[in-house]
């Protein structure tokens, strides 16, 4: 979803483009005759400050894909089989008075969260630390995440195009573009030794808030950032955006492809299948400004349709798999094999196969706003008392699971998963502010089985917390 960020005024995004992975809603029926549709490939190589230039053409013989994170689609946890990795959201100083935060690990096996440090003697204060991460090095936006069995951290800024600020009085010029300190690429090993910085990426790039790779590599978009005048605001648009391979072998960047396809479509990735990437964008059927797009009247969206697509990564064929016109109010979700689509209030969820672009109704639920994914399950939220339900991806049978936040009757967080187990927090150390909101203090975790959490059974191993989970 783009976001608005305001200075002196906050405004709302009027139509949120995606809701998967824990958000809020997000228009499905009909289908559209798939069509092929070549991208222009890009050759120039690109040269990096550390390791020089590249003349690789990406990773065509790394096998399937994998999204490895997505911060817009809420796809940012980062687990394997044996634990949970987080930044805190805590900062604190140093003993040498840099301003940090710690990068903590929640152990399944022994149910126990700790610093990611294996000193047993260490006090976790000082830079020396594994687990001490600065603020100044590491941006609070950094993205976190698993690659070939080692761990990752990429600081950056938080990607802000299509965000806007009003100013009062605003003026000046427009397409200035927008200075950012250069992303940066870490590489850890599990046990948290080993840091190394291992990529510098341009600093007049931005890169994009999702990461996906395969056994060679990153697969990222790129793109630069200006600021734009308009009337009282001034908001950021992007240009030169285009998809590279990052080969965490040889260090060395490759351009791939040209990701303006000049079809008055904003494409954002939102998944991956195989060797190809799964776009989303909204179709207009025109080219439509950025005020119109932020302003309160929501016409424009009354003949706008959902567009789903696919991109491959190896020859940059785009092949359409799926268009829902209305394109208001909806959510949808994506795996490997499928594309689940709703449109809220429809009171049912459509799949679509990525591959064949078949299409069936999966199920018909009243509680239709696709909130996230769990293993085979696809999940809704009943508004009413904050419980989910459940939907078997392969036969559309419906689960209810009655299991809220202890304390409060909140619905639960579905925070990770491993091929049996559920990281849910489950409560909260909360104090009442006294008019009907509370000041969370602390989350509890703890893991629970699939079904059980299917099912809606109790049976939750709580983590023991050694902070605030935040």
């Amino acid at each position: 979803m783009k976001k608005w960020v305001c200075v002196l005024l906050a405004l709302g995004v009027l139509l949120p483009l995606c809701a998967c992975g824990g958000g809020g809603p997000e228009s499905p029926t009909g289908g559209y005759a798939p069509q092929k549709e070549t991208a222009g490939p890009i050759t120039a190589d690109k040269t990096n400050v550390e390791t020089g230039q590249s003349s690789d053409a990406g990773g065509d013989t790394g096998g399937p894909l994998s999204l490895l994170f997505h911060l817009q689609r809420q796809d940012t946890d980062c687990c394997t089989e044996n634990g949970y990795y987080y930044l805190s959201g805590d900062v604190e100083n140093t003993a040498e008075g840099r301003a940090a935060r710690h990068l903590m690990y929640m152990d399944f096996a022994a149910h126990q969260e700790i610093y990611l440090c294996n000193n047993a003697a260490c006090s976790h204060d000082t830079v020396d630390c594994t687990s001490v991460f600065p603020v100044d090095e590491f941006a609070n936006s950094s993205m976190l995440f698993t690659c070939n069995g080692d761990l990752y951290i990429m600081s950056k800024e938080m990607d802000m195009d299509g965000s806007g600020v009003v100013i009062m009085g605003a003026g000046g010029g427009s397409g200035v573009p927008v200075e950012s300190a250069p992303t940066v690429l870490y590489r850890i090993n599990l046990d948290g030794t080993g840091r190394e910085k291992i990529y510098t990426f341009d600093s007049a790039i931005t890169v994009e808030d999702f990461a996906i790779g395969d056994e060679n590599g990153l697969y990222l978009i790129t793109k630069k950032l200006s600021a734009q005048q308009g009337g009282d605001s001034s908001y950021q648009t992007s240009s030169e955006r285009k998809l590279i391979f990052l080969d965490l072998h040889s260090r060395k960047e490759t351009t791939l492809y040209n990701m303006d396809f000049n079809d008055n479509i904003e494409w954002d990735v939102v998944g991956c299948t195989n060797r190809q990437l799964v776009l989303h964008g909204t179709d207009f059927g025109r080219e439509v400004s950025w005020e119109e797009k932020h302003s309160d009247n929501a016409d424009i969206y009354d003949t706008a349709a959902d567009v789903f697509c696919l991109f491959n990564v190896d020859n940059g064929e785009r092949r359409e798999i799926y268009r829902a016109e209305k394109a208001k109010s909806r959510s949808f979700e994506v795996d490997e094999n499928n594309l689940y689509y709703s449109a809220d209030g429809d009171g049912l969820i459509v799949s679509v196969n990525l591959h064949s672009a078949e299409q069936k109704t999966l199920c018909t639920i009243s509680q239709d706003a696709i909130w996230g994914m769990v293993g085979d399950r696809i999940y809704t939220r009943d508004g009413n008392d904050s419980t989910y339900y459940f939907i078997d991806v392969d036969t559309g049978e419906i689960s209810h699971s009655g299991l809220v936040n202890r304390s409060l009757g909140w619905s639960i967080e579905i925070v990770a998963e491993t091929d049996s187990q559920v990281l849910i927090v489950y409560d909260y150390d909360a104090v009442s502010k006294g008019d009907g909101s509370y000041s969370i203090e602390k989350k509890l975790f703890g893991l629970i089985g699939k079904d059980d959490l299917y099912a809606g059974r109790d049976n939750i191993t709580p983590i023991q917390m050694i902070g605030s989970g935040m």
